[in-house]
């Protein structure tokens, strides 16, 4: 029963979540926010697919995407995200190595 509820409550949230958001720092918001949703909703199988819709590129025509995977691939992304951002923010001289201001 939590589950059919889940299904009718958290689908139309995420997907109104992700259709206000614009640019990519907002579907990685509404991305991370579907999923605690679903979190909440008691999901905890992580083999369970799990459909997202993404917005379409600003100024095109095209439809939303919507990119099914399982849970665990879902986290396994974000993680992944999160390890290359953290990695990129510790690098000395990310965004000063070509005019050499950082030597």
């Amino acid at each position: 029963m939590l589950q059919q509820l889940a299904l009718y409550v958290v689908i139309p949230l995420t997907a109104l979540a992700t259709i206000a958001a614009s640019g990519p720092e907002e579907e990685a918001a509404a991305a991370a926010a579907a999923e605690r949703m679903q979190a909440e909703a008691g999901q905890s199988d992580r083999n369970a697919m799990v459909c997202k819709k993404f917005p379409p590129p600003t100024g095109t025509r095209l439809r939303a995407r919507q990119i099914c995977k399982t849970q665990a691939e879902w986290d396994l992304m974000e993680k992944d995200t999160q390890d290359t951002l953290d990695r990129v923010q510790r690098k000395p001289c990310a965004g000063n190595a070509a005019s050499g201001a950082c030597n």
